[in-house]
């Protein structure tokens, strides 16, 4: 569609979106309502959940969050409307969680796959591979949005980045400001120990190191370093280099990370909290018995509830 029909790419998605949402609001009683249509809370804390990605299913996330919450007694509301994040979004919360990446991928993705079984998406072997164009990711995060966020937290609400969503602090400073660190990569799923690195912290209350097999992914962070919570290290020996450089310094070269990985902080900002937990590719990895206790303190710690 041409630039003359004045329409552009992010109102159609938002059109697109508020179709979506309509058709499937009975499905999901936790689906994003805006703000104006929510109910009262009672006085209760509640939280806005931003979910879903190329790799990470938004129905498995919420499942894997209800129980979380649900336990909790805490509310969530769901959206996968990256380009809906906004102060006055957020205006009715006191916790923000983040479970996605900073990548969106409007002009498709998977183009280039060869495809041989029949109904499964991807080109045949027998097409000109010229006819697809490659795949391009694009940041969908804003400065405006990430300051959202920031000033939200910097009033006294809780920031919870969960898993993969340290990439998003590659593509905006105030994101990566709040956030306090930034995503290298991690390699494919692989068995790693979890291990408490400061046990005095709220947050790691009753928690004992755990195994789990997961994607360790591997941070930088950039405040105290008292700040860190949790580790984790191949047992195996298995270390990683990552293919992503420092935002900041893209030109400098990769090296080899080794066996051990930053893998949750927490840390005052302004007036309110932050939390990073870097596991849960999959819902096992979610549930994992001692991760559950960490994602409850977690959350009990940003809401400041006793």
């Amino acid at each position: 569609m041409s630039e003359a029909c004045g329409i552009s790419r992010r109102n159609l998605l938002q059109a697109a979106a508020a179709v979506s949402a309509l058709s499937t609001a009975g499905a999901f009683a936790d689906t994003q309502l805006p703000a104006s249509t929510l109910p009262g809370s009672g006085g209760k804390p509640r939280a806005l959940a931003l979910i879903g990605d190329r790799y990470h299913n938004q129905n498995e996330i919420r499942i894997g969050l209800n129980r979380i919450f649900r336990e909790l007694g805490v509310s969530i509301d769901y959206t996968t409307n990256y380009y809906d994040l906004s102060a006055s979004l957020l205006k009715p919360y006191q916790l923000f969680l983040a479970y996605r990446d900073n990548m969106i991928w409007p002009g498709g993705y998977e183009q280039t796959a060869i495809s041989t079984r029949p109904g499964v998406p991807g080109r045949s072997a027998g097409e000109d591979p010229g006819m697809f164009p490659p795949e391009k990711a694009e940041y969908w995060i804003t400065e405006d949005q990430g300051k959202a966020v920031k000033d939200f937290v910097t009033a006294g609400n809780g920031f919870y980045s969960c898993h993969n969503n340290a990439f998003v602090s590659r593509s905006s400073k105030n994101y990566r400001e709040v956030q306090g660190g930034w995503a290298l990569s991690h390699p494919a799923l692989r068995p790693f120990k979890v291990r408490i690195v400061n046990k005095n912290h709220p947050i790691t209350q009753g928690v004992e190191d755990f195994m789990v097999n997961d994607e360790q992914h591997y941070q930088v962070y950039d405040k105290d370093p008292k700040n860190i919570l949790l580790h984790s290290e191949n047992l195996d020996g298995l270390t990683f280099t990552p293919n992503l450089r420092d935002p900041d310094h893209p030109d400098a070269p990769t090296k080899d990370m080794g066996t051990t990985s930053i893998s949750g902080w927490a840390h005052e900002f302004g007036k309110g909290r932050v939390v990073f937990t870097a596991m849960g590719h999959t819902l096992d990895a979610m549930w994992q018995p001692e991760y559950v206790k960490i994602q409850k303190n977690a959350v009990r710690w940003l809401l400041r509830m006793s």
